[in-house]
């Protein structure tokens, strides 16, 4: 059962009845096989409503978070601010993990951008500690939202310190700047002048600087970033494929849509149904 295609309702209770567990504006679930009962589709992107905390257990999954690919493995996590683009391009069968699901920072946080975890035995010990706790009280005869909603918060606010700790001590790296930048203006700003700008760089050393660090230009990386909002708006919205064209900064529906046959081999109208079958 693919639970995007359920009513919200219906939605919470196929969660609900998969062990998902909420308070307030927050929700956990423990110990998830990630392949099970179709809640990822693999290879479709999509905008993450609410924010999330995957701390993985088991196996070994490939996520694409805000146009970054992370390899992840027992141990990591995951941490997914709200409107994240987020694509699973390879998730192991034996993959498990827990997850926080989150609709709002807590009131102390600044707003942040998306991380990664990876290999930091200190994170993983205290998230595991956090989980625990949030679980044995939704597990009391009494269950007290307040301390929860409280440990949530705590558990949150610990995951941004911690980051907060490992980007002090490096320098964060041009090509994450970039691509950060892209993927929160990939959606209506194509020119590479935009990026060049925003990055204090001219045009010609930006296109040498991401060639050097990825191997991909800079026009391939603004591709990237549009056929993901494209396949967005196609698949979680109804919005006409003229709108879809028009939201994406197309001049005309027929460019957008030879743009993305060029892309893909398939038009929008095509690859919607597909998604429908």
């Amino acid at each position: 059962m693919d639970i995007r295609n359920l009513d919200a309702q219906t939605a919470l209770n196929e969660l609900v009845r998969h062990g998902y567990r909420h308070a307030g504006d927050y929700g956990i679930m423990m110990n998830a096989r990630m392949q099970a009962n179709g809640f990822f589709r693999q290879g479709q992107p999509y905008r993450a409503v609410d924010g999330r905390v995957v701390v993985v257990q088991q196996g070994k999954m490939t996520l694409e978070i805000d146009l970054e690919e992370y390899r992840l493995q027992e141990g990591d996590i995951a941490v997914m601010m709200p409107d994240a683009l987020v694509m699973a391009t390879d998730i192991g069968a034996n993959s498990v993990a827990s997850a926080v699901i989150f609709r709002r920072l807590p009131s102390q946080a600044v707003q942040a951008e998306s991380f990664v975890l990876s290999g930091d035995d200190v994170a993983y010990s205290r998230v595991k500690q956090y989980l625990a706790m949030i679980f044995e009280q939704f597990n009391r005869n009494t269950v007290f939202t307040d301390i929860i909603v409280h440990f949530f918060d705590a558990l949150i606010l610990d995951m941004l310190s911690l980051h907060t700790e490992v980007i002090a001590s490096r320098d964060d790296g041009f090509m994450h700047r970039f691509i950060h930048l892209l993927s929160q203006d990939g959606r209506e700003k194509h020119p590479i002048d935009f990026y060049a700008e925003r990055l204090c760089v001219s045009p010609n050393h930006l296109s040498t600087l991401v060639r050097s660090e990825s191997g991909m230009t800079v026009l391939q990386w603004i591709d990237r970033a549009l056929m993901r909002e494209a396949k967005v708006l196609l698949h979680h919205t109804q919005m006409p494929i003229a709108e879809v064209a028009d939201t994406l900064g197309f001049s005309t529906p027929s460019s957008f849509i030879h743009f993305f046959k060029h892309q893909t081999g398939t038009t929008p109208l095509r690859y919607r149904k597909q998604l429908l079958r």
